[in-house]
């Protein structure tokens, strides 16, 4: 008996389906050059080793693993709801009947989930604008028409938004990040979060919100309450990977998807829910760390501290100095540079090739114009100890202030 294989080329010249083949809508946004020993990339989006609990992951596996009842239920088929402690914890935060609560396997999990439930080919949808561009490579599966939300000194232009919407324009939904957006630190003020609810209840399209750096406010920062979830045109997405860790895969939402997962991927794992209900303190067990509000505490304590760091770096050694709008909370720092003659796509050359590190330009962030990083850089402020990172941005600056990075 003799077999064939597919080669990766035959794949990519036709055996692909038509969604395969189609084009990545997030330009490339997340690909990640591969580093050489010794590198310091500024583009992660991740907490940082010394910030993650892995005590209270340890003592919540160990209690876990000594309750041979419980762990053998989290070793068994779950529910695709999530299981109940949890889920009842979640609905306690939110403020909703738990049976409204979703878990999933993070927040990217859970945006896919929504868009399937609510797109149709074609549709239109509202994305900010500047936004986090790896929404589009889910998003790109419908091929949706955006309309931009822009962002302006001012806020958002939300005029611009109703005089599309009253032209005719019928949005099915509208992606936000309302608390320290991606990438530009800006907290959505309560004003225009209410006339945004209004204007989805008068047009009908369904607000979803995307709060993954929740409870990462530096201190003195006034956030708003969210979008509210009396409003049946409001979804939350949540997820554990800013404070916990990523590589545990688990998140939430707030919303009706239950039965279109259940068609997917059946349940998030049942043994990271049942260590993650320890953690937090859901259910009869008492929370590791002091839980979830105490663990964030301490990262936005060292994150503020990081930002501040970054910033004093790019304000002395950058030409020109840069500009920093907000300095609200989460993960990233957003810089534009004063100076313009200073070429980004030639400095991030530079910086890869010459300096050992990198950072994100500003033109994955825009939908129009998309060879123009407006000035703008995404720093990551997360992932790396203030050693590495004061290195890191040092080297930034290097490239930025190299004669061949003028234009």
């Amino acid at each position: 008996m003799t077999t064939t294989s597919i080669s990766p080329a035959r794949l990519a010249d036709g055996l692909l389906s038509d969604l395969g083949r189609r084009e990545d809508r997030s330009r490339g946004f997340g690909r990640r050059v591969a580093p050489q020993p010794g590198d310091i990339a500024l583009n992660g989006g991740a907490p940082s080793a010394d910030l993650l609990p892995l005590a209270a992951i340890g003592r919540a596996s160990a209690e876990l693993c000594a309750d041979p009842t419980a762990l053998a239920a989290a070793l068994q088929y779950s529910v695709p709801s999530g299981i109940g402690d949890l889920r009842s914890w979640i609905a306690e935060r939110e403020n909703v009947p738990a049976d409204r609560v979703l878990i999933t396997n993070g927040a990217f999990h859970g945006l896919s989930l929504l868009f399937d439930a609510l797109l149709d080919r074609g549709d239109q949808i509202i994305v900010e604008d500047p936004t986090y561009p790896l929404i589009f490579r889910d998003l790109q599966h419908h091929e949706p028409e955006l309309l931009p939300l822009h962002l302006t000194a001012d806020g958002f232009d939300i005029s611009a938004l109703e005089a599309r919407l009253e032209a005719g324009a019928r949005p099915r939904l509208l992606y936000t990040v309302p608390e320290f957006h991606n990438p530009t630190g800006f907290i959505t003020p309560a004003a225009q979060r209410a006339r945004l609810v209004e204007l989805a209840e008068h047009y009908g399209f369904v607000i979803v919100s995307d709060n993954a750096y929740a409870g990462l406010g530096f201190d003195g920062v006034e956030v708003p309450a969210d979008y509210p979830l009396d409003s049946d045109l409001v979804v939350h997405v949540r997820t554990f990977s800013k404070t916990l860790g990523p590589g545990l895969r688990l998140g939430w939402l707030v919303g009706p998807v239950t039965r279109l997962r259940a068609n997917q991927d059946q349940h998030s794992s049942a043994l990271v829910q049942a260590i993650v209900a320890r953690i937090v303190g859901a259910g009869a067990h008492s929370p590791q760390d002091g839980g979830l509000d105490a663990i964030a505490a301490r990262a936005r304590t060292a994150y503020a501290e990081r930002f501040d760091l970054v910033a004093g770096i790019l304000e002395e050694q950058v030409p020109g100095g840069v500009e920093i709008d907000h300095r609200t909370g989460g993960i990233f720092l957003w810089a534009r540079l004063r100076e313009s003659g200073i070429d980004l796509a030639a400095a991030q050359q530079l910086a890869r090739t010459r300096y050992g590190t990198d950072a994100v330009l500003g033109r994955f962030f825009h939908r129009d114009r998309p060879d123009d990083d407006r000035g703008g850089l995404r720093i990551g402020i997360s992932h790396l100890e203030p050693s590495q990172l004061r290195l890191g941005v040092e080297r930034l600056t290097a490239a930025l202030s190299d004669p061949e990075a003028r234009r």
